[in-house]
C-alpha cells in the first residue's frame, strides 16, 4: 500500500471472536481466506494503520472490556446491530435469499419483506460507521453478498470516495436475478454500481453481472468498462488465491508429520479418500455419498480396501435447511456403513466438527484422493489447499466442474457432481493412477497456485482499484455555453472548408410516437438551406431513416444524405448502396419481433431495406423497457455474427455490422482536407460517429442526457437549431 492510502476493509465478521468458558474470556482469531489475504498486504509504508469494519458477534460491554486482547495490526471498528436486525439481515435476507439464489438453489429462497428491510438497515448502519471514518485518499474495500447495497450508500455520502467491491460467491445468471422483487434487484445492482471496481472469481460471474445490469437497468458496458452516472466503473475477474507457502511448507511441520504418520499407520491396509466441507446444501455432500455407494456397486472389488474420511464443519445451525441437511448426511453415513461395513472395517469415517490445522494438513497429505464436489461454489479454497499441501507431488484431486477453482486447476479430474456414475468412474481412475501421472498433474496445478497466491490476488485488486482512482470520474460532457458556443462559431467562421454531419430524429426534429409524422418543419428546412447555400459547407444528413423518406422530406435541398446508418449514401443527387447485405436474415428476425409486438401493446415494427426496428415509444414505459431488455438478450444470443443489435432511444434496431455511422463519418471526413468538421446526434448509433471523429478540427456534440463520447452537449433540439442559426446569422437571404 502506498503511504498516503489507508485501507478500510468491510466484511460481515471481524477476524476474531471472544470465547468465555469457566469464567474466563479469551480471544479466538479467525483463519479464513479473507483474513489471510488482508494480513498478506504490505502496510509497512502506510502512514496510518488499516481499518477493519465488521458486524460484532459480541456485546459492547465485552468489546470495551477485552478489546486490548486484539492484535494491533489493524484498527478494528465493530458495528453493533440489535438482535432482531441481525437475525433478519443475516439468517434472513443474506442466507435465506441471496445465498441460495446465487448458488442456483432458487427453490430454497424464502423471501420476507422484513428481512429485506433489515438488510437495508444493516447496510445503512455500516455505511454510517464507514462515512465517519473516511478521510481523503482512503480506499474502501467491501466484501461479499452481505453488503451489496453498501457501495452506493457510501458513494451517496462521500461522492469522491474510492470504493472496491469483491463478491466471494457466484454471481448467477440474470434469469435468477429476475426472481427477486423489482426493488430488491434495483437496490442490489445499483448498490454495486456505487463501486469503482467490482471483482468476481471468474469471467462467467462477471459476464452474468454485466448482463444483469444491461437487462434489468439498461446500463451499457464495453470490454469490462461501465459508463454510469458520469463515472467509469470496471468489473473484472480476480480469482482468489491461498497462502501457498503456509500449506506447502506445513508438509514438514513436526505436528503435521506426527499426525500424518498416525493416519498412515491406522489406515495402512486401505486407500484413503478425504473430503472436508462446511455443512451446506451447496457443497454436495449427499451427492458425494451417493457416488460412493455407486462406486461400491460398480466396483465391488474395492469393498474393504477403501476408507472415505468425511469431515463436515458446523455452519448456520440455526437455519432449518442446515439442520435438516445434517440429519440427512448422518442417516446416509449410517446406511452405507451398515450396508457395506464389517466388524473390522467401515467404509466411511465421519466427523462433525472443526479440524485443527495440523490434523487438516495431515489429512491433506496422507490421503490418496481428495474428493471436492460442490454442486455450486464461487471458488473453493479447499481444493487449492490440498494441491498446495502435496509437497510430495502425490495424491489426486477430483473436483466439481461447478467450482470457480476448476477454471484454474485444469489437471484435476473434473466431474459433474450430480452424475454419480461419472464420479464413481473418476474415483476408480484416481485410485489406480500411476505415481508419475499424479506428480505431473500436481506440479502443473502447484505452479499456478504459487504464481497467483492470495497476496497477489489482494495486491492486484488494490492496484487495479488505485488505477481506477485516476479514471473513476468521466469529465461531464460540457454544455455548449455562450463562451464555447462563441469559440465554435469563431472556428466555423475561420474555416474555408466545412463538413457538417447532422443526425435527424432527436437532433433536428423531436421524436414522434409515429415516426412517419416527424417531417421537418419550415424552420429546419430554412436552416439547412442556409447552411447548404454557403459554398464552404458540405452538409450531410446522416440518419437511420430509409432513403425514400429522406428523399421525400429533404431531397430538394442541395445536401447529401446517408440512410439506414450507412446502408445507402446519396451524393450529387444519386443514391448508391454501400453494403452487400441481401436482407435474408429478416426471415429469422421478423417472427421474433412480431411476437414482441403482440406482447407489448403500443409497440410496432419498422422495416427498412437493410434493417429492422422495433419501436416501443408509444408502449407503457415499464412494459416497453422490460420487453426491450428481453428482446436485446434474445437477439444477441440468436443472431449471426454479421448482425448488430442497437439499443436506441425507445427503439431496438437490428442491422448489418457493415452499416455504421462511424465508418461513413470517417470516410466523408477523409474525402477532403476539411478545416472544420461538426457532428451532432442524440442516439447510441451516433456514438460510433463521435468515436470516429477525434482530430483537433473535428467537433462532436451530443443532444440530450446520457453518457457519451462527444466533446460537447446540447440540451435539446431547440438548442441544436439555435447553434445552426448562429452559423447562418450572416446569411440573411432565404432561397427556400
Amino acid at each position: 500500500m502506498k503511504n498516503n492510502n489507508r485501507l478500510i476493509i468491510v466484511s460481515y465478521r471481524l477476524p476474531f471472536s471472544f470465547e468465555t468458558a469457566h469464567g474466563s474470556t479469551t480471544l479466538k482469531s479467525s483463519a479464513g481466506g479473507l483474513v489471510t489475504a488482508m494480513q498478506s498486504l504490505d502496510f509497512s509504508e502506510a502512514e496510518q494503520k488499516p481499518v477493519w469494519v465488521g458486524c460484532a458477534n459480541f456485546s459492547r460491554r465485552t468489546w470495551e472490556k477485552y478489546q486490548h486482547l486484539v492484535n494491533a495490526d489493524f484498527e478494528y471498528v465493530p458495528v453493533f446491530l440489535d438482535r432482531k436486525t441481525q437475525q433478519d439481515f443475516y439468517n434472513g435476507f443474506s442466507n435465506s435469499v441471496l445465498w441460495p439464489l446465487f448458488h442456483y438453489f432458487s427453490t430454497y429462497v424464502d423471501y420476507q419483506e422484513r428481512d429485506f428491510l433489515a438488510y437495508q438497515k444493516a447496510n445503512e448502519a455500516v455505511c454510517e460507521t464507514v462515512a465517519q471514518l473516511l478521510q481523503p485518499r482512503d480506499i474502501v474495500w467491501v466484501h461479499d453478498y452481505h453488503f451489496m447495497g453498501l457501495p452506493k450508500l457510501i458513494r451517496d455520502k462521500q461522492p469522491e470516495a474510492t470504493i472496491g467491491f469483491f463478491l466471494h460467491i457466484p454471481f448467477p445468471s440474470y434469469e435468477l436475478i429476475r426472481i427477486l422483487p423489482h426493488k430488491c434487484k434495483e437496490y442490489l445492482l445499483t448498490g454495486l454500481l456505487g463501486a469503482d471496481l467490482i471483482g468476481f472469481h471468474t469471467n462467467d460471474y462477471n459476464i452474468h453481472f454485466l448482463q444483469s445490469i444491461q437487462i434489468n437497468l439498461g446500463v451499457q458496458h464495453k470490454i469490462w468498462k461501465i459508463n454510469y452516472q458520469d463515472r467509469l466503473i470496471r468489473s473484472d475477474a480476480f480469482p482468489v488465491g491461498i497462502n501457498y507457502p503456509l500449506y506447502h511448507d506445513a508438509f514438514d511441520n513436526p505436528d503435521v508429520v506426527k499426525e500424518r504418520k498416525a493416519l498412515k499407520e491406522a489406515y495402512k491396509d486401505v486407500k484413503i479418500i478425504f473430503s472436508v466441507d462446511r455443512l451446506d446444501y451447496t457443497k454436495g455432500v449427499m451427492q458425494r455419498l451417493d457416488a460412493l455407494e455407486a462406486f461400491f456397486r460398480k466396483y465391488p472389488e474395492w469393498i474393504g480396501r477403501l476408507t472415505f474420511i468425511l469431515v463436515v464443519v458446523p455452519s448456520r445451525d440455526e437455519i432449518q435447511k442446515y439442520g435438516e441437511r445434517k440429519q440427512m448426511i448422518e442417516q446416509a453415513v449410517g446406511r452405507i456403513n451398515g450396508k457395506y461395513g464389517t466388524l473390522i472395517w467401515r467404509p466411511i469415517v465421519y466427523r462433525y466438527g472443526s479440524v485443527p490445522f495440523p490434523q487438516l494438513l495431515a489429512l491433506y497429505t496422507a490421503c490418496d484422493v481428495a474428493l471436492i464436489t460442490p454442486i455450486r461454489d464461487g471458488m473453493n479454497l479447499v481444493a487449492k489447499e490440498f494441491v498446495a499441501a502435496r509437497k510430495d507431488h502425490q495424491g489426486v484431486l477430483i473436483l466439481s466442474e461447478m467450482t470457480g477453482a476448476a477454471n484454474e486447476l485444469s489437471t484435476a479430474l473434473h466431474i459433474n457432481p450430480l452424475d454419480e456414475n461419472e464420479v464413481a468412474d473418476k474415483m476408480k481412475q484416481a485410485l489406480e493412477m500411476e505415481p508419475e501421472e499424479q506428480s505431473r498433474r500436481i506440479a502443473i496445478m502447484q505452479r499456478r497456485l504459487k504464481d497467483y497466491d492470495v497476496k497477489k490476488w489482494a495486491n492486484s485488486f488494490v492496484n487495479c482499484l488505485l488505477t481506477m482512482r485516476t479514471n473513476q470520474h468521466i469529465e461531464p460532457t460540457p454544455l455548449l455555453s455562450a463562451q464555447t458556443d462563441f469559440s465554435l462559431q469563431e472556428r466555423y467562421g475561420q474555416a474555408r472548408s466545412r463538413l457538417l454531419l447532422l443526425d435527424y430524429d432527436g437532433t433536428l426534429v423531436n421524436y414522434h410516437s409515429k415516426p412517419e409524422q416527424a417531417s421537418p418543419p419550415t424552420e429546419v428546412i430554412n436552416v439547412l438551406g442556409r447552411l447548404a447555400s454557403r459554398r464552404e459547407n458540405y452538409v450531410v444528413i446522416i440518419s437511420g431513416r430509409d432513403q425514400q423518406t429522406l428523399d421525400e422530406w429533404l431531397g430538394f435541398l442541395p445536401i447529401d444524405m446517408v440512410a439506414e446508418h450507412g446502408s445507402y449514401i446519396k451524393q450529387q443527387g444519386l443514391w448508391r448502396r454501400d453494403i452487400l447485405d441481401d436482407g435474408s436474415w429478416k426471415q429469422i428476425v421478423n417472427p421474433i419481433l412480431d411476437d414482441f409486438v403482440t406482447r407489448c401493446p403500443g409497440s410496432f415494427i419498422e422495416e427498412k431495406s437493410h434493417s429492422l426496428a422495433w419501436h416501443y415509444r408509444s408502449a407503457e414505459s415499464v412494459t416497453g423497457f422490460v420487453r426491450s431488455r428481453e428482446l436485446i438478450n434474445t437477439l444477441e444470443n440468436l443472431l449471426p455474427y454479421k448482425l448488430r443489435v442497437i439499443d436506441g432511444n425507445c427503439v431496438v434496431e437490428i442491422k448489418s455490422t457493415e452499416t455504421d455511422k462511424g465508418k461513413v463519418a470517417k470516410q466523408l471526413s477523409l474525402a477532403r482536407p476539411y478545416d472544420f468538421v461538426l457532428a451532432i446526434g442524440d442516439d447510441r448509433t451516433d456514438e460510433d460517429m463521435f468515436s470516429a471523429l477525434t482530430l483537433e478540427n473535428q467537433y462532436t456534440v451530443k443532444v440530450g442526457p446520457g453518457t457519451t463520447n462527444a466533446a460537447y452537449r446540447l440540451k435539446d433540439v431547440n438548442e441544436v437549431l439555435g447553434l445552426l442559426k448562429d452559423f447562418t446569422a450572416e446569411t440573411t437571404a432565404n432561397p427556400w
